[in-house]
């Protein structure tokens, strides 16, 4: 495994997202992406990019949570491997 791997939200390496003080903010936007969350935004600079681009990702997370949809386990598993990242 190389030492630069970026495989932190932000394609930050680990030493840049043990420094990154809103690392909150990074794993809610990653987070958001992963749920598509960029279809239904309303923000069109964030359905342009296909990302979330937003200030505020926890909006987008809110909305989507609310929709009745199955997620699969490796969308789990990723979701979980977030939420583990807000705790380093």
């Amino acid at each position: 495994m190389p030492d630069n791997k970026r495989s932190f939200p932000g394609r930050l390496t680990l030493e840049e997202w043990l420094v990154e003080r809103f690392r909150w903010r990074l794993v809610e936007r990653a987070q958001a992406d992963l749920l598509g969350s960029f279809r239904l935004c309303a923000n069109k600079r964030c359905r342009r990019l296909r990302g979330c681009c937003s200030d505020t990702p926890d909006d987008c997370r809110r909305r989507l949570s609310r929709l009745k949809k199955v997620k699969p386990k490796t969308l789990l598993r990723e979701w979980a491997r977030l939420d583990r990242l807000k705790a380093l």
